[in-house]
């Protein structure tokens, strides 16, 4: 009895099918494989949210450094908010003041009690806090987030803290260091709401590759290329992309935007039952130079609402 060997094109197509399925099988446990390191010992502190365009993980515990060295701990709860100063705060008695905003209120960078929102609330009697401020939201993100927690919250009082960067974020589909995101749009007078975040607008952003965004949302191995090959390299030709899209809004195109989101804001608190506060943080050159013409704007804004 003889044996035939294989012809020559199906040897070929042997190799290869098993070249394909073991380098398959090693990407599948390389991806497998940091994901459980991510998860022990880099959790994200953001994830992809088809409706917001990112917010905190629920549950999230991660150390981090801080500028100065320092080892700072950050951690939400179930609801994704971040953890109360302290381990007596969770059961403090009192009228919930609700403080939300971007990484101003976060406070990814210091210890949950040195952040303002906490100092505020420990200076008040009677009341407690939760930090529902996400990195890089705008207002638009802001509002519809706090859509969703009024009715579950039922806070008191809404302290909405407005950086001067947020004026022109309510405008951009993107944000380059995270994702896409909800945005308003002007078409001559009218003021519109985009809802759907726009993948196409922040595919540039990132590392070339076929489905990149759905590659950044879900694989490991890409968002680690993604972070550290590709931004260190391009990091700043990319912040300059951001920055020359944001130089295309005028002042007046944005304080149009932020009047129709704060008035859409006031409104949602008021039907809550609850009352807003609206707090404009300066930047360090407008606190010394004590002038900060966005600021005179919205108190004047306020006044109207």
């Amino acid at each position: 009895m003889t044996t035939r060997r294989a012809s020559g094109p199906r040897r070929w197509r042997r190799r290869l099918l098993l070249v394909a399925t073991g380098t398959a099988l090693a990407v599948a446990l390389a991806e497998v494989t940091l994901r459980a390191l991510n998860a022990a010992l880099w959790p994200p502190i953001y994830r992809i949210d088809a409706q917001l365009g990112w917010r905190h993980p629920a549950n999230c515990r991660r150390r981090m450094i801080d500028e100065l060295g320092r080892e700072v701990t950050f951690a939400t709860d179930e609801q994704g908010l971040r953890v109360p100063a302290r381990a007596a705060e969770a059961g403090r008695d009192g009228r919930l003041v609700l403080f939300v905003g971007d990484s101003f209120t976060e406070a990814s960078q210091v210890e949950a009690e040195e952040a303002f929102p906490a100092r505020a609330a420990a200076a008040l009697e009677g009341v407690r806090h939760l930090n529902a401020g996400v990195g890089g939201y705008s207002t638009l993100q802001e509002l519809l987030a706090l859509r969703a927690q009024l009715p579950r919250l039922r806070p008191a009082l809404v302290v909405l803290t407005v950086y001067d960067n947020d004026f022109v974020d309510n405008l951009m589909p993107v944000f380059s260091g995270l994702g896409p995101r909800p945005h308003v749009r002007l078409e001559g007078e009218r003021v519109l709401t985009v809802l759907e975040p726009d993948v196409a607008a922040f595919e540039p952003y990132l590392q070339p590759a076929p489905g990149a965004f759905w590659l950044y949302r879900n694989c490991a191995i890409y968002r680690s290329v993604h972070k550290n090959l590709f931004l260190p390299r391009h990091g700043e030709e990319l912040s300059q992309r951001e920055n020359a899209a944001r130089a295309t809004f005028s002042a007046a195109q944005q304080r149009s935007a932020m009047s129709h989101l704060l008035a859409r804001m006031h409104k949602a608190v008021a039907a809550a039952g609850s009352r807003l506060l609206i707090a404009a943080i300066p930047t360090r050159e407008q606190a010394r130079a004590n002038d900060a013409p966005a600021h005179v704007w919205l108190a004047q804004e306020c006044e109207q609402l």
